[in-house]
């Protein structure tokens, strides 16, 4: 009801004011073998997570599906390496600010999923918040993100692609800390979930519109593919955020809560670190 008249929208949006950049003639089509193999390492990745708290980790399958899953991911590592068109191209990373800004958006958006779904069921299964009022109660966290990343031009312009990014990674980090400090069986909106919201929408408005922004760093006729590669990464990294809380949140236990924004802290951590070691080298 909401993704279809967005989607109608962007696509209209799109072709009135969007650029058209074409592959050149005889441009070879991407690497199904790579293809396959990325989707097989995310896939049983994410399900070996999901399950392994109910199988047990040490269970055939469990080890047999994470086993299965790094070949998979040998696989696609190995293709996107040699293959003549693989389904990432190599040739993209060449660049610090566009790896730096893959590996943030994977690991950022894997701490952002958390912080989605882990809001929203620990109001609704803890608090027992009914789903309209969670929902509300998260809104402030989309609010504050919209109000920075109307300003995400002005900003980089002021202090660069990085420290904004770092800046916003960090804040998720602190708002994991946060909650798990201060957020307790006994509801506290307004003491509890309410400030980690806010830095949730500084961490938003801030990362994302700088770390998308890398693909403009590429040659104009890679755009295109680099821009799919960082939502790419963005998906994969929400994937396995959820993952992770599905896995670490067995019957909305409240601890396992913790034990999810202790990751999402982790990764806005890493994060941070990913854009601070890969980030340009400037010279005189």
């Amino acid at each position: 009801m909401i993704n279809v008249p967005v989607g109608i929208a962007t696509l209209v949006a799109g072709a009135l004011l969007l650029p058209e950049v074409r592959q050149p003639k005889g441009a070879a089509v991407p690497d199904a073998a790579s293809a396959l193999a990325l989707l097989l390492a995310v896939s049983l990745l994410v399900l070996a997570t999901v399950e392994g708290p109910w199988w047990g980790w040490t269970d055939i399958r469990t080890v047999a599906l994470f086993a299965v899953a790094a070949l998979a991911a040998a696989a696609t590592v190995e293709r996107t390496l040699r293959a003549k068109a693989p389904v990432i191209e190599k040739q993209l990373f060449a660049g610090r600010p566009f790896t730096a800004a893959t590996v943030a958006l994977f690991l950022f958006s894997a701490g952002f999923a958390i912080v989605l779904l882990s809001t929203a069921l620990f109001m609704q299964e803890v608090w027992h918040f009914s789903p309209l009022r969670a929902g509300v109660s998260i809104a402030p966290a989309p609010l504050a993100s919209i109000a920075f990343a109307m300003n995400a031009g002005p900003i980089q312009s002021r202090f660069g692609r990085t420290a904004p990014a770092v800046t916003g990674t960090l804040a998720m980090a602190l708002a994991a800390g946060y909650w798990i400090t201060n957020v307790h069986t006994t509801p506290d909106y307004w003491g509890g979930m309410f400030p980690g919201l806010i830095l949730v929408g500084l961490a938003g408005g801030l990362t994302q519109a700088p770390l998308f922004a890398a693909a403009g760093t590429l040659a104009p006729e890679r755009a295109t593919t680099g821009s799919a590669v960082l939502n790419m990464s963005r998906q994969i990294g929400s994937a396995v955020g959820v993952a992770l809380l599905v896995a670490l949140t067995p019957q909305t236990a409240t601890t396992g809560f913790d034990h999810a924004w202790s990751v999402q802290a982790g990764a806005g951590i890493a994060a941070a670190t990913a854009l601070l070691a890969l980030r340009p080298r400037h010279t005189p």
